[in-house]
């Protein structure tokens, strides 16, 4: 039993040489065509258009029931989390937040669409500090600063340190006092600016709405859902200055994660241990964000010179896809962790605060490994990081014919195509590695 993420799951689940070889090759090969040969024009942002539909009566409903639901198991979370026994192993949180809500929310986002958005017990939390904000005369009625997505790129760096680094991070104690503080942080800014500020700055809600985008349905106005074909919504996705650097820390430290599980990393950065071994891990986790975003800067300052476009405005405009990218990554990593420590989830919550309790009968349950094979994990882990790359491949090139000659889009992505193919060799080769 490993335990990373905070919780325990199997450990070396290495990925086939031949596997990883073919898919190397095929994702360098449909890149070449999909560029050259197939998508000679744009296309993506009239499929985002796709249907609009009524949101039926019973799914508002099950939406609801949702947000009690999503609200109750942050509140119980919490509650286990600093009052509960302070073992990974008996209590409620660590599983919930690594899990349920970090590795389930981004598998939901991009196969469902943004589910947490619909249900986000944080911004539930938020509307009831709006309206105290405005009973106590604290509640701003200008405009919210603009901060653009910079505030939840720092809170997912922080939540990935805890996650990859902190001496303690899988402790229920620590974790909740993180909790405790972020909803503290979160419940002030509603109070202040509202609710919708925690929209466009909260962490995990920032990160599953960017997910979300590519899913094939998506929410448009009040009472209604968009449906389109997948990865087109990325064509209409907001972009603000910030959206990039949350989708680079991501993808950096889920990078980190799998280079921190191989030999080589186990090499480099030795068994770390306490605070010193906290500081080495905070450097390979900066490190690993570095190259992340070094890479897409490659790509975009390649682009920029031959399109004759700015760097910002390319570096911006191109953040969509990196969506592809960091879902296939998450899927490639964490798809076989989901599995088994979901078992474990049901298993706690008959006793959320370790206590010898028994509420629904499932405390003494015990995980079964055997419900998805070995190599049923590795074909999931390449399709999850070859579609990635064959996402992230075709909005890039959507988004340069939009802008600029076809020609001048074929020279344009040629850096960009590399950096593509780059980030999904290494992703292959973290899990050959692992």
């Amino acid at each position: 039993m490993l335990f990373g993420h905070g919780v325990g799951s199997r450990g070396d689940l290495p990925l086939p040489l031949w596997m990883f070889t073919w898919a190397a090759a095929i994702a360098l090969i449909v890149s070449f065509v999909a560029l050259g040969v197939l998508w000679t024009k744009p296309r993506l942002a009239a499929a985002a258009g796709g249907r609009t539909i009524d949101v039926p009566g019973p799914l508002r409903l099950l939406q609801v029931v949702g947000q009690v639901a999503a609200l109750a198991l942050l509140l119980v979370s919490l509650w286990a989390g600093l009052a509960g026994v302070d073992d990974t192993n008996g209590n409620l949180l660590p599983v919930t937040i690594f899990v349920i809500v970090w590795v389930g929310g981004t598998l939901l986002s991009g196969l469902i669409g943004d589910v947490w958005g619909a249900i986000n017990p944080v911004v539930t939390l938020g509307r009831g500090a709006e309206q105290l904000g405005r009973r106590v005369g604290v509640r701003s009625e200008g405009p919210a600063p603009r901060t653009g997505h910079w505030p939840a790129a720092a809170g997912l760096f922080v939540f990935l340190f805890y996650e990859l680094a902190h001496p303690s991070g899988s402790s229920p104690r620590t974790l909740g006092i993180m909790l405790l503080v972020h909803l503290v942080v979160c419940s002030l800014a509603a109070a202040r600016w509202g609710a919708k500020w925690l929209e466009e700055n909260e962490p995990f809600t920032v990160m599953f709405a960017l997910i979300g985008a590519m899913a094939p349905i998506r929410r448009a106005a009040a009472g209604r859902l968009q449906l389109s074909s997948p990865v087109a919504g990325l064509a209409a996705m907001p972009i603000i200055t910030g959206s990039a650097a949350a989708l680079i820390v991501v993808l950096g430290g889920t990078t980190f994660d799998g280079f921190s599980e191989s030999e080589l990393g186990r090499d480099v950065l030795g068994r770390p241990e306490g605070w010193g071994g906290a500081v080495t891990l905070t450097i390979g986790l900066v490190g690993s964000i570095a190259v992340i975003a070094a890479l897409y800067a490659i790509g975009v300052q390649w682009t920029a010179r031959v399109s004759g476009l700015e760097f910002r405005q390319i570096w911006r405009d191109f953040a969509p896809s990196l969506v592809p990218i960091v879902f296939g990554y998450a899927i490639a990593h964490y798809a076989q962790l989901l599995v088994d420590e979901t078992q474990s989830f049901w298993f706690r919550l008959s006793d959320p605060l370790g206590r010898g309790w028994n509420l629904f009968g499932a405390a003494d349950g015990v995980i079964d490994f055997t419900i998805i094979s070995v190599d049923l994990i590795a074909w999931v882990q390449v399709l999850a990081i070859l579609f990635g790359h064959i996402g992230a491949v075709i909005v890039a090139h959507d988004m340069s014919v939009s802008l600029v000659r076809l020609e001048e889009s074929l020279r344009s992505q040629f850096a960009m195509l590399i950096v593509m193919v780059a980030y999904s060799t290494l992703g292959l080769w973290l899990l050959l590695n692992a």
